[in-house]
């Protein structure tokens, strides 16, 4: 028996150095919404596992999660300290370069709004240098 409905889809990541990972989404909220989501809590995860070599990579960084909820049109979440986990200061990805570095780190507040993916890559092909 399931007690929330499962989210899928996918996701785009652009890193703080311009890099643009595509990745499988997945995540949930409660079963039996309303059909206004507003306040509901929400919680996403994405994985890099390219398309057409993903089942043959055991390394799937970067690893994302946002928690949060519903502010209707956007979510307001936080990544629980995963974007500490998968980045390095210098914003590529961690590849387990440091495994001494404490697990939590940093906890930072996320809001996800609804956008042209055009003004996404955009702003990606921006941040290269």
């Amino acid at each position: 028996m399931y007690l929330e409905t499962n989210l899928t889809g996918r996701a785009y990541l652009c890193t703080p150095r311009g890099e643009l990972f595509r990745m499988p989404l997945g995540g949930g909220m409660r079963k039996h919404l309303n059909l206004n989501t507003d306040g509901e809590a929400i919680h996403l995860y994405m994985n890099n596992w390219p398309l057409l070599t993903g089942g043959f990579i055991t390394d799937r960084r970067p690893s994302i999660e946002f928690r949060g909820h519903w502010k209707n049109p956007d979510l307001v979440m936080d990544d629980h300290s995963s974007l500490y986990r998968a980045f390095l200061p210098d914003g590529t990805v961690d590849r387990g370069q440091r495994p001494n570095r404490p697990y939590n780190g940093e906890v930072v507040p996320v809001t996800l709004t609804n956008e042209p993916y055009s003004d996404f890559k955009a702003a990606c092909a921006a941040v290269k240098h």
